[in-house]
């Protein structure tokens, strides 16, 4: 693309952004994204892979002009391939002869694929890198510092538009659970599993506040051992951390070994827990108790993830609304049948 104007740099951004904008499919997002990287750089392929949640693996999303004998050719583990490594610090890399570069993990299937050339750029969003976009063309001497550019932006968009597929998805996966059951003990267990599975997480549970006792009763809970289950109660003047989310304020714990405010910080580390995040279960001015997810990494929840939890645990404030009023109604049902049936008595004796 050398030689190629600005104002063509700019006309690709302009029609990717549009086509991405379109659809709320994970698979047209990646082939949308990786036709017209291909397409602009005369490409011989390229290749779409997110950073799995335990961040140890980076698992493919899709791939353009890769042939599916390449594309099984293994799984991409980080601590095997010093290239994605340096792409998930947020560097860009071109490497010129991927066949024997001592950083890429699988130089004999690149051979055979025939690929030679590769630009590989970090998918950031905000500033987390989320996965690698890579390349592959003939000679990387023909690239030019704006076809580079380029790429890095639109993986960037990719990235961003991935990030609002998942959430969609996601918020309908846990609003089809929300509608599972008009009983909580059947609904709540699906709605955390959902939660779990959406945001790549080891556990989710849900306590509801009983202020007289001053403490949150467990109602629920996903990925739990009965034995960290049954470790106590939670006590609201031992836990600085759900003091402040029955405040209103979501709050993070990035290590819970380290970090102070968890009330039982060595059973947490038994279970394999490390970062936790907790929201409000909030019901119009009335808080309800609280939502935890949990981490076996250590992670930063972002901004985005604390504002999609919030949102769920709106969702589940107003399920527990409904449950509770379904359960009243249905006792009052039953009161009803028993006054007939005392009625109709009545009406047989006379």
């Amino acid at each position: 693309m050398t030689g190629t104007s600005a104002a063509s740099y700019l006309s690709v951004i302009r029609e990717t952004a549009h086509d991405l904008s379109r659809t709320l499919d994970e698979q047209d997002v990646v082939r949308i994204l990786l036709s017209r990287v291909v397409e602009m750089l005369h490409g011989q392929g390229a290749i779409m892979r997110m950073l799995n949640p335990d961040g140890t693996e980076l698992v493919l999303m899709g791939a353009v002009g890769l042939s599916d004998t390449y594309l099984r050719k293994g799984v991409v583990r980080l601590a095997e391939s010093r290239i994605d490594q340096q792409v998930l610090r947020g560097e860009t890399v071109i490497i010129p002869d991927v066949t024997c570069h001592p950083g890429f993990q699988y130089p004999e299937a690149a051979a055979e694929e025939g690929l030679k050339g590769m630009l590989a750029v970090p998918m950031t969003v905000r500033t987390r890198v989320v996965g690698v976009l890579r390349v592959y063309v003939e000679h990387t001497d023909a690239l030019s510092e704006a076809d580079v550019r380029l790429v890095e932006a639109m993986a960037d968009m990719g990235a961003l538009a991935l990030e609002k597929v998942r959430l969609h998805q996601s918020l309908y996966a846990i609003a089809a659970a929300l509608n599972s059951s008009p009983k909580l003990d059947e609904m709540l267990p699906q709605v955390l599993e959902a939660t779990v599975r959406e945001m790549g997480l080891k556990a989710a549970s849900i306590r509801l506040l009983d202020a007289e006792q001053g403490i949150l009763r467990l109602v629920a809970a996903y990925g739990l051992s009965q034995r960290y289950l049954s470790k106590g109660e939670v006590h609201v003047d031992k836990s600085p951390v759900d003091q402040k989310a029955l405040a209103g304020e979501p709050m993070v714990l990035y290590d819970v070994e380290q970090q102070p405010g968890f009330e039982y910080p060595e059973e947490a580390v038994a279970e394999g827990i490390r970062s936790v995040l907790v929201v409000p279960l909030r019901l119009h001015d009335k808080v309800l108790g609280v939502m935890r997810v949990y981490s076996a990494q250590p992670r930063h929840f972002t901004e985005v993830g604390i504002h999609f939890l919030t949102a769920v645990a709106h969702l589940v404030a107003l399920a527990i609304e409904k449950a509770e009023l379904y359960a009243a109604l249905e006792a009052k049902y039953e009161d009803l049948k028993v006054d007939l049936t005392e009625l109709y008595r009545f009406l047989a004796l006379g």
